[in-house]
Formats: C-alpha cells, sequence, structure tokens
C-alpha cells in the first residue's frame, strides 16, 4: 500500500521541488490541498488526518502552529519533516543529516518528527562534524565558514529581487547571527559559532561551502597530511557523498564553479592542500534545492519508511 503524503506549503519553492520529485515515487500518494483552503486549519487538519507523513515547508511560526494541530489528532498525527528553522535543535526532534554518524541515521528511521538542516548548515556540518567527532580539532576552535549559494536559496521573493536587479554578487549576514548558525554550533558540537560570511549570487541554483584550515589548527600533526584519508573514509559508506583530493580534482576550464551540481542530491567534498605553507581549504559543492533542501526531505522520508534511500532522487 502506497504511503498517503501532504505537503503543506506545496506552493512554495522547497515545497513545490518535493512535489515534482515525488510525483514519480514508486511507493507514494499525494494528497492535494485546494488552492482556496491552503491557509485553511481545518482542511489542513482533515488531510493531516488522512496522510501518513507531511511535510512542513512553512515559516517557522506556522511550522510550530501546524505541529500543535497534528497532535491534536491524537493516535492519528503524521509524521512530520520540517524545513523550517524551527526545530532544528531541539532534542525531541531527529536532525535529517544521516551522514554524519549511524546514531543520526538510526534516529531519523525511528523518529515522527524529523527537522531538515538549512542549506548552509549541511554543508558546514558535513565539514566540521568529522573534525571535531574524531578529535582532530578542538571542539573551542574558532572556525571560519564563507559559502556562496544560488539565489534559489532565498525563496520567492530573493528570486523576484533577482529576476528585477540582476545583482552580480552580495554578501549578507553581516551582524554574524545567520539563523543557520545555532545547528552549526549544536550539531558539531562546538563551544561557540563559527565566523560565517554567506552570499549570493547571480546564478539560480547550486552552492559552496568553504572553512579554512593550517596545520596549526590540528591536536596532532599529522592530521594535516591525511585529512584526504580521513574524510575519505568517514563517508565511505554514503550513497550521495564523494571525497576528492586537489590533485584528482577537474574542472571545466580550472574554475570551481558553485553550480556544477543541479538537480541531484549528490554531494562532493573537495579537499585543496598547499602542504608548503601548511594551509588547507575543505569545500562542499551541492545543491541548495537538492541535499540543501527538498533532496535532504525525500531521503528523510525514504530512511524513514525503510525505502531505498535514492528513490525519487
Amino acid at each position: 500500500m502506497k504511503k498517503k503524503i501532504f505537503i503543506d506549503g506545496e506552493e512554495g519553492t522547497t515545497g513545490l521541488q518535493i512535489y515534482e520529485r515525488l510525483e514519480n515515487h514508486p511507493y507514494i500518494e499525494l494528497l492535494k490541498i485546494k488552492s482556496k483552503n491552503r491557509k485553511s486549519l481545518s482542511a489542513k487538519k482533515i488531510l493531516m488526518k488522512e496522510a501518513d507523513l507531511v511535510f512542513l515547508c512553512l515559516p517557522d511560526v506556522a511550522s510550530i502552529e501546524t505541529v500543535a494541530l497534528g497532535k491534536e489528532l491524537k493516535e492519528h498525527c503524521p509524521i512530520f519533516i520540517d524545513a523550517s528553522t524551527a526545530h532544528r535543535t531541539s532534542r525531541e526532534w531527529s536532525y535529517g543529516l544521516p551522514e554524519l554518524s549511524n546514531e543520526y541515521r538510526n534516529k531519523i528511521k525511528n523518529s515522527n518528527k524529523i527537522a531538515i538542516p538549512g542549506c548552509y548548515a549541511s554543508g558546514a556540518n558535513l565539514l566540521i562534524y568529522p573534525l571535531t567527532n574524531k578529535g582532530l580539532i578542538l571542539n573551542s576552535h574558532q572556525f571560519i565558514v564563507q559559502a556562496v549559494s544560488g539565489y534559489s536559496g532565498g525563496g520567492k521573493k530573493l528570486i523576484e529581487y533577482q529576476k528585477n536587479s540582476n545583482t552580480p554578487f552580495f554578501y549578507y549576514g553581516l551582524d554574524l547571527n545567520h539563523k543557520h548558525l545555532p545547528e552549526i554550533k549544536f550539531h558539531s558540537n562546538l563551544e561557540k559559532d563559527p565566523i560565517f560570511l554567506p552570499s549570493v549570487a547571480n546564478f539560480y541554483q547550486g552552492m559552496i561551502v568553504n572553512i579554512f584550515l593550517n596545520k596549526d589548527d590540528f591536536v596532532k600533526e599529522a592530521s594535516f597530511f591525511e585529512i584526504q584519508d580521513i574524510f575519505r573514509n568517514f563517508y565511505k559508506d554514503q550513497q550521495f557523498i564523494v571525497s576528492k583530493f586537489h590533485k584528482s580534482i577537474e574542472f571545466s576550464n580550472g574554475f570551481y564553479k558553485p553550480n556544477l551540481i543541479i538537480n541531484s542530491n549528490n554531494v562532493e567534498i573537495n579537499i585543496f592542500k598547499n602542504d608548503k605553507k601548511q594551509q588547507l581549504i575543505i569545500s562542499v559543492n551541492f545543491d541548495n534545492l537538492g541535499k540543501g533542501a527538498s533532496g535532504a526531505a525525500i531521503q528523510c522520508m525514504n530512511l524513514r519508511f525503510g525505502f531505498d534511500e535514492k528513490l525519487g532522487l
């Protein structure tokens, strides 16, 4: 029997992508809400009662309200997968980045409340977690994270703005208080927020997240020279992640572009190192609308229902 799925916020960027990806999923039946009823709590409640799982593609406040509405259904309350920032550091919710550890993966498989990471946080945690979890770099280290994303990451408002302004590039989050920082600090077990500089460029989708290190940042000097093996071994069993070392990385015209991976849930971790200068850039390249949003949501749904992790992706 197919699982019934309701996407609350289907008309938004993430919701629309989830809908399009699930249309041909062999084990899913999509429940539709009439356009005029999108904000009707009673209409949503009827669909939630029928659904096995609800994707929440809503602002934080609306997401919290919808979860509370679902609780009123008691034994008929569906599984929630939330794409907002509302529950990403809650211990009552599983965090939808199964590649971090078997503990994260197993919690997703057995959870009725799954929070999908923010796109920047996905990248930062995939880079930082292996370093702190394995004790290679101290949790007290001041990480510096720089990122660039396509303008679709800002949703409908930024998409419309960019179409009208055609701005080539801009930084933002210059108050050093970006909304993804709490989940990076929490899930990578850091003592302090990273210094984070996000940016948006004039392309629709795709992104790169970078961290910068030197040999002295490592607890053991050898870790600097073994970094490519460390990342390769950490993610060797993950279907969507591949790690590459700079000597084996080939880019078109020699340029590393943030829109190399689009319409995909795949992730490339690229390691650039200068042994003589003892400097290192660890970078992750992926689709902000894929692994950074809708792809991650569907991956978590597949895990929760025991489907093949790649179905619909």
